[in-house]
This record gives structure tokens, sequence and C-alpha cells, in this order.
């Protein structure tokens, strides 16, 4: 859906922002951009929607070279979600979702149905926030808001620059469980960019790695954090928090062994080793249930780690 060839961006006379970057994320795969401040994340996003031109390479959307593309077109056929959300605070919630179908001259009719649609979409009832300004929503609320604006014409390609970054923990928790849910149910490609190490894991079906404009590593999760993984990624997942991390790429449900577990703490559905071992440690147990007849023991996820 989109690749980067050998693409890079210098701003004055620094160092590149972007270094001779070759990266592609396949159609229907949330790609993560992870890097510290100032590791060429953002800039990479920018270059697929034309908000940065790369002075070297070149970036394909769907196979075109975007170089040759109307902005206008381009951009609206991509969605963009963003750490400040961006709302229009004069406009309500359901106008603020129709701006691109607006623009694209959809009937009200069809523009009315695309926003009770997307408000479902994103857990937020139609008939109590369509009408709401703004300022009446709390910030995941906001950033619900955001997500849909950004589905509204139904864009293939999602980009989101760390759109969570400025909500508290549980906040965030709560949308990355439902950015997952509603790429399950799209299955739009999204690149998406944090400094995040445990959202990165939760979120990238494909994860790169950037440090200071370069790419230092690209592939499945679990393969960067493998037992030979280099020491700038050891450095930057941090060397004692490696094992649990690698927990965080892998479902709780390929350990479980057959057996009553309905007495056990209970794991969600789709819960990772990580989420299993942390239940163990709250609740004191030996054990948790993955299933009413299946559990995962301590025992096996120590030998698995």
């Amino acid at each position: 859906m989109i690749r980067f060839e050998a693409v890079s961006r210098r701003f004055g006379q620094g160092r590149p922002a972007v270094d001779r970057v070759t990266l592609e994320v396949p159609a229907g795969q949330i790609g993560v951009l992870l890097g510290e401040s100032g590791s060429g994340k953002s800039t990479l996003l920018r270059m697929a929607n034309r908000l940065v031109e790369p002075d070297a390479g070149r970036v394909l959307v769907a196979g075109r070279d975007i170089a040759g593309q109307p902005v206008e077109e381009l951009r609206r056929g991509i969605g963009y979600v963003i750490q400040s959300v961006g709302l229009f605070p004069h406009w309500t919630v359901a106008r603020n979702i129709a701006t691109v179908p607006r623009l694209l001259g959809w009937e009200a009719s069809r523009i009315a149905a695309r926003v009770d649609a997307l408000l479902r979409l994103v857990n937020l009832p139609p008939e109590e926030f369509r009408d709401r300004l703004p300022a009446e929503l709390s910030g995941g609320q906001a950033q619900r808001i955001g997500l849909a604006r950004a589905l509204a014409a139904d864009p293939p390609l999602l980009l989101m620059d760390e759109p969570f970054s400025a909500l508290d923990p549980g906040t965030r928790r709560d949308l990355q469980a439902e950015l997952r849910r509603i790429h399950a149910e799209t299955g739009k490609t999204i690149l998406f960019v944090t400094h995040d190490v445990e959202e990165a894991l939760v979120l990238a079906d494909r994860l790169a790695v950037l440090d200071h404009g370069r790419l230092l590593a690209e592939g499945v999760p679990r393969d960067l954090l493998a037992d030979g993984a280099g020491p700038e990624i050891r450095r930057l997942f941090g060397e004692s928090g490696l094992a649990l991390h690698r927990l965080a790429t892998r479902a709780a449900a390929a350990l479980a062994t057959p057996g009553d577990a309905a007495s056990l703490p209970a794991l969600p559905e789709g819960a990772t080793q990580k989420d299993a071992l942390l239940l163990m440690l709250e609740q004191g147990a030996r054990a948790v249930a993955v299933a009413p007849d299946a559990l995962l023991r301590w025992d096996d996820l120590v030998r698995a780690r």
C-alpha cells in the first residue's frame, strides 16, 4: 500500500532528518514507526501525504508515485490523525466528521448515514454525540472523533502521528484496543508513529525502528526482539526489559493447556503472555484462565521465556 524508496530529507545544514530510508507497509497491515524524538519518524510519515517533500528518493501509494499526483487528490484519499486532533471548535461533531465528504460533494442523506455509522464504529452513540461541540468532549472522545473524521471518505490508508501520546494511560490503552478492533473490522492500511515501546508492540503488524534519520531495523515485532537483537535495539527497548517485551508479542492462547479454569483469574480475549504474567503477579496466582476449559501456568510461561 505504501513504499518509501531511498527517501531522504534535510532541514538546514545539519544531519538529514531522514537518511536514505527504504520501507514498505503491506496492504491491510498496521505499520508502526518507532523511535526517540528526532529519529525522523514523523518526517517520514508526512512524506506519505506530501506535507514534507523528499530531497531524494520517491514515495509510492498503491503502486503510484505520489510526486506526480495533485496534492488535493492525494490527501483526500488518505486519512490523517494527529496528536492535537484539530477539530474545528465551532462545528458540531457531525459537521467535523463530514468535512471531507462535504468537500467531495456527497449528498446530505449519505453524509448523515456515514456520520452515524462512524460514531457507532468508534463506540460513541450518534444520538448523544452528533450535535456536541468539541469543547464538550473528553480527550479520549475527541480522539475518537478525529479517527472517525479520518475514516469518513473511506480512504484505504490512514496516517496516525502520535495520536494518543497526550492522553492518560488508561484512556490510551482503551484507544489502542479500539484501534485494533477498528482495524480488524475495516482492513485499512495504517502507518502509525509513536515513541512508546509498549504502544508499538500492542499495535504493530510490522515495526520499523528509526534513529537519527536512519532505519535501524524493520520486520515482525517478535523477530526484532529475538535473542540476537543488536545493541541499538537493546538500548531502545531496555536491556533488562527485553524479555518482558518479547512476552508482549506472543499470544497467551499459544501456551494454554486443557484444564478446568473456571475458578482462575480470567484473561480477556486476545491477551498476550505479558498480560498473563501481570495478572498472575496481581492476583498471586500460579495459573490464569485463557478460556473456561484452558489455562496458562506460571511454569509454562517461565519455560517459554
